[in-house]
């Protein structure tokens, strides 16, 4: 950590962006600017090309010089990890956001890059420790977010778009309206099928999830 801990800090954790460290240039998504934002590693490049005023970035900064940042902000927080570390940056910054108070998170990321990052950068959303959170990760025209029983769908824009539903355990069941293809919790919803794939969002939806846990991606014809 930086020269100030984490007592002293008086962020405003009310609406937290966290800028991913991916290979591609995010684009800014059309929502409430942010009160916070965090930087996972390169995530801070990112972030000053769109234009956003980074808080705290965190990371092992392979791809960052931590002096120089230091020296162009003073009041930047710098949380750093070593390099040998057993979670990806992504994931450091979102603990770094519940940390500091945060349970509405938008992840901003441009994709791209490695298969693997890609794909646990996604899983982040429906771990223990997120799950509970309203997180969402915005890619473009998409939108990803991780739903269990008792947690709302409660994303704007949507009618139009188009929709897919991963369950991610086993004897998952979930119900839906306002969608093409609705489903029913009567029916199994078989683990990582791709029975949820590609359906579309024709009216205002209601998305409750019976049991398990479900990744759902909505992407949008005019984000």
């Amino acid at each position: 950590m930086s020269q100030r801990s984490l007592q002293d800090l008086s962020f405003d954790p009310t609406r937290t962006w966290v800028i991913d460290g991916g290979p591609n240039l995010p684009s800014l998504p059309n929502i409430e600017p942010p009160t916070l934002v965090i930087a996972a590693d390169m995530g801070y490049l990112h972030a000053r090309n769109l234009g956003l005023q980074v808080d705290a970035v965190v990371g092992d900064f392979d791809s960052l010089d931590r002096e120089n940042l230091e020296m162009a902000n003073s009041q930047l927080v710098v949380e750093e990890h070593p390099a040998d570390k057993d979670e990806s940056d992504l994931a450091l910054a979102l603990n770094f956001a519940r940390t500091v108070g945060a349970t509405n998170i938008d992840i901003i990321t441009g994709g791209g890059g490695r298969l693997d990052h890609l794909l646990v950068s996604s899983m982040l959303l429906a771990s223990d420790e997120n799950v509970d959170q309203r997180i969402v990760t915005h890619c473009g025209t998409s939108r990803v977010m991780a739903l269990k029983p008792g947690k709302a769908f409660d994303l704007s824009d949507v009618v139009g778009s188009q929709i897919s539903m991963i369950a991610l355990r086993s004897n998952s069941r979930i119900s839906t309206t306002g969608l093409r293809w609705n489903l029913s919790r009567a029916d199994a919803f078989p683990i990582f099928s791709s029975l949820g794939l590609s359906n579309e969002i024709t009216d205002y939806p209601t998305i409750e999830v019976d049991h398990g846990v479900f990744l759902v991606i909505v992407t949008s014809r005019d984000l």
